[in-house]
C-alpha cells in the first residue's frame, strides 16, 4: 500500500512541478517523471523525457569507482544506499539510478567518507603521490574548497567532452557564477539533493489577517522585501506577561546568521564579481554599495521591530514555524520533513525580490559540489559517470520532493511549485567559496548579520574590509591555473 501511495504522489508531483515551472518562468524539472521504484521506467529514453539522453556508449570499464564525500554534509543513504533497502521511496530511486549507471559503464561504486580537513588532506596526498585513489569528490563551499582550487586538485569540468552543462539536469547558471578564469572546477546537477534557506509561512495566521495570496505575489513578482515586511508588520501579540519572548506572536522570525546571507543573495547582491579582464573585485563595495547599505538598513529595522523575533548565535531562545507563533520564518529546506510531524499548517516561499525591478528570484545554494580529482587516470570515465548520474537522477529528485512535502503535494500543490522554483533559482558566488581563506572575506559575507545587530557602521565596515578582501581574493586567483 505504501508503495502504491508513493507512486501516486510522485506522478502527481511531477505534473505539479511541470506546471509550476511554466507559471514561474523557470525550466521544468529534468528527466523522467514516473514513479520512483518502477525499474521499467528508470532507464529513460528521449521520447519519454523530451530531454536528449547523453551520447555515452555502453562500456565495461570493469573497475571500482571511489567517491569521497564530506561526512556530516551528505547522508550516504540518500545517494548510495544499500541495494537491499526497500520501501523507502528515495532510497529505492537512488538504488535504481546507481544500478543503471553502474551497468552502463561497468563500474562498481564505493563511498569513502572523510571529515572536512581529511577530505582536502586526502586529495592533497593523492596529488603528491600521483595515485588514482578517488574518481569523484563531493564537497561543500566551506570545506576548504579554496585549497582545492589554488592547489590544482580538481579538473576543469568544462573541458570534459562527456559533460554537458547546458543540459537541464545541470545547473549551468550556478556553475557559471562559480567559474574562475573561465574554468568550472565545481559541478552542481540533479544528482545533488538541494539544501537551501527559504521562507515558511503560517497559513492560519495568514488567513486570520486576511492577507494577499502570497503564491500569486510570487508568480507576479510582487513578492518583494518591502511587501514581506509590510505583511509581517501587522502581526505582533504579547502573551500578557509584558516580555517579548518566543512565547509571543510575531510577523517575522529567524536565526540571525546564515539565513541573513540569503537576503543578500536574494536581493541580487554578490560578494565577488569579475571585471571584463577576469579580475575579481568586491562588488558590494563597488556598483552594489548603495544597494547593500539600503538592504543593511532594512535588516537593522527588521531586527529591531516589535513584530520580529530574531536570535543571534548562541541564543537560548529560538522559534520554529512549528511553534505556530510567527507568520514568516526563515527555515532550512532540510527541516521541512520534520515540520510535517506537527499540526501547524505551513506554506513555502522563496526569499523575496529586493524590488520589482529584479529580474528573477535568487536563493542561496547551501549544497555541496561535485568535482573530479586531478589525479584520475581516466578523466573520461569520471566525466561520464557524473553526466549519467545527473541524467538519471530525475526520479530521485522527484522522490526527494515527496519526502520534504509529504501530503502537501496533493493538499497544497502551490507549495510544490514554490519548492521547484526555489530549486531552480539556486545561486552562489565566488566569495562564498573563498570566504574561508580570508577573515575580511568572511566578515563581508556575514555582514548582514553584523549590520542587523548594530555591530558595525555599514559604509565604514565595507570600506575597511574591502581592501584586504580584494588582496586575498586576487592572491587566490593568481594561484589558479
Amino acid at each position: 500500500m505504501k508503495t502504491q501511495v508513493s507512486r501516486i504522489f510522485l506522478v502527481l508531483l511531477s505534473a505539479i512541478l511541470l506546471l509550476g515551472a511554466v507559471s514561474c518562468g523557470v525550466e521544468p524539472p529534468s528527466g523522467e517523471t514516473t514513479a520512483a521504484g518502477d525499474s521499467s521506467t528508470v532507464e529513460q529514453t528521449e521520447a519519454e523525457t523530451d530531454i536528449p539522453a547523453p551520447d555515452i556508449e555502453k562500456k565495461n570499464y570493469d573497475c571500482d569507482f571511489n567517491i569521497m564525500y564530506c561526512d556530516g554534509i551528505y547522508d550516504p543513504n540518500n545517494y548510495f544506499p544499500e541495494e537491499n533497502m526497500t520501501g523507502a521511496v528515495l532510497q529505492d530511486a537512488a538504488v535504481e539510478r546507481n544500478v543503471v549507471v553502474s551497468e552502463h559503464l561497468g563500474v562498481d561504486f564505493h563511498l569513502i567518507n572523510a571529515t572536512d580537513i581529511n577530505l582536502v588532506n586526502n586529495l592533497r596526498a593523492s596529488k603528491q603521490s600521483g595515485d588514482d585513489s578517488y574518481q569523484m569528490v563531493m564537497t561543500h563551499p566551506y570545506i576548504f574548497v579554496d585549497a582545492m582550487l589554488t592547489e590544482g586538485m580538481l579538473l576543469d569540468l568544462s573541458e570534459q567532452p562527456a559533460i554537458n552543462t547546458d543540459a537541464p539536469y545541470w545547473n549551468g547558471q550556478l556553475m557559471e557564477q562559480l567559474s574562475i578564469k573561465d574554468k568550472m572546477f565545481l559541478g552542481y546537477n540533479d544528482f545533488s539533493l538541494a539544501n537551501t534557506w527559504l521562507i515558511t509561512f503560517n497559513k492560519d495566521i495568514h488567513k486570520a489577517y486576511q492577507m494577499e495570496n502570497v503564491y500569486e505575489l510570487v508568480d507576479n513578482k510582487g513578492w518583494t522585501l518591502d511587501k514581506m515586511i509590510s505583511m509581517a508588520s501587522v502581526v505582533s501579540k504579547d502573551d500578557g506577561d509584558g516580555k517579548w519572548t518566543s512565547a509571543d506572536t510575531y510577523g517575522f522570525a529567524g536565526f540571525c546568521q546564515l539565513p541573513m546571507i540569503s537576503f543578500m543573495i536574494g536581493s541580487d547582491i554578490d560578494l565577488i564579481r569579475e571585471d571584463e579582464n577576469g579580475i575579481p573585485y568586491v562588488s558590494l563595495a563597488a556598483e552594489q554599495k548603495e544597494k547593500t547599505i539600503a538592504l543593511a538598513e532594512k535588516m537593522r529595522a527588521l531586527y529591531l521591530a516589535d513584530y520580529s523575533f530574531m536570535w543571534p548565535v548562541g541564543a537560548s531562545d529560538s522559534m520554529s514555524i512549528t511553534d505556530g507563533r510567527a507568520l514568516f520564518v526563515m527555515s532550512p529546506s532540510s527541516s521541512l520533513k520534520s515540520y510535517l510531524e506537527f499540526d501547524v499548517p505551513f506554506g513555502i516561499l522563496p526569499y523575496p525580490l529586493y524590488d520589482a525591478n529584479q529580474e528573477q528570484y535568487r536563493m542561496l545554494s547551501w549544497n555541496g559540489f561535485l568535482g573530479i580529482p586531478c589525479t584520475v587516470k581516466n578523466a573520461d570515465m569520471s566525466a561520464e559517470v557524473l553526466e549519467l548520474l545527473a541524467y538519471h537522477s530525475a526520479p530521485v529528485k522527484t522522490a526527494f520532493f515527496e519526502i520534504l512535502l509529504g501530503t502537501q503535494i496533493a493538499e497544497a500543490p502551490e507549495d510544490a511549485r514554490m519548492l521547484n522554483l526555489i530549486w531552480q533559482t539556486q545561486s552562489n558566488d565566488v566569495g562564498q567559496v573563498f570566504a574561508t581563506c580570508s577573515n575580511s572575506l568572511g566578515d563581508l559575507l556575514y555582514c548582514m548579520e553584523k549590520f542587523a545587530q548594530g555591530q558595525a557602521n555599514y559604509a565604514s565596515f565595507i570600506e575597511k574590509q574591502t581592501r584586504s578582501a580584494e588582496r586575498a581574493i586576487q592572491q587566490m586567483y593568481e594561484k589558479i591555473q
